[in-house]
């Protein structure tokens, strides 16, 4: 076994974990969550706006539960082409809706096809 395929099965068991993590966060909390579309407030990035490369947007959300609006307790990381003002879909708690969570389906899927991909490479390396 050469280097490339033991990185290749290492990359798919990241990837594989970290969609099993979000999967099991989604099904133990989708009952207590709900989906809405909010408008970004504030962006903070972790590198300078100038840094593209390994960079990314984290913003706080307004948006209406029931009638009510509230302001996102924690940042969800948004499309770097996204700038204050825009909207998103958001998923909350519905105890909390202060309280927003990140996990989705395309993100378990996309994760779980990552880990797939390496491994067929893995194999055929």
């Amino acid at each position: 076994m050469n280097n490339d395929t033991i990185f290749l099965y290492i990359i798919a068991a990241i990837a594989l974990c970290f969609g099993l993590i979000n999967c099991i966060q989604f099904l133990l909390k989708r009952n207590r969550t709900a989906q809405t579309t909010g408008t970004i407030i504030s962006i903070k990035m972790p590198n300078p706006e100038t840094a593209k490369a390994r960079n990314s947007k984290w913003a706080k959300v307004s948006y209406m539960v029931d009638g009510k609006s509230y302001q996102s307790q924690n940042r969800v990381q948004v499309p770097m082409a996204l700038q204050e003002g825009a909207t998103v879909k958001v998923r909350y708690d519905k105890c909390n809706p202060e309280k927003l969570y990140s996990f989705s389906l395309l993100r378990i899927a996309l994760s779980i096809l990552i880990a797939a991909v390496c491994i067929l490479a893995a194999v055929y390396l």
